[in-house]
């Protein structure tokens, strides 16, 4: 093959190849609250929590708490019992990590570094 072809068949893989990334990294799934419920939830079941923000793959802000049993609640995000559930964890974790993870307490802690 001519230089120039060597040449042609390198942008035309390179071109392919940053059309499929693109293609793929548009399909990345986001898992996003699509609605909030109002209800207060106790704090001492509460052992992590996400914060989702519009405009960022999700059309709405909320604060997703997960539970001991590591089930998902969507909340308000500016809620003051929602700050309150977060210091919480906050202090939990920090707990937690003191401790390194061994308390029956921290049994259900997510570890984040």
């Amino acid at each position: 093959m001519a230089p120039s072809g060597d040449a042609k068949l390198l942008f035309c893989i390179f071109f392919i190849s940053c059309c499929c990334l693109t293609v793929t990294l548009a399909e990345v799934p986001v898992d996003c609250c699509l609605s909030v419920g109002k209800q207060q939830v106790i704090k001492h079941a509460i052992v992590d929590y996400h914060r989702q923000v519009a405009g960022q793959g999700c059309s709405l802000n909320a604060t997703i708490l997960v539970t001991r049993r590591q089930v998902r609640l969507c909340v308000p995000a500016n809620e003051q019992w929602v700050e309150k559930v977060v210091e919480h964890v906050e202090k939990l974790r920090a707990h937690c990590r003191k401790n390194k993870y061994k308390k029956p307490l921290c049994s259900k802690m997510m570890s984040r570094n």
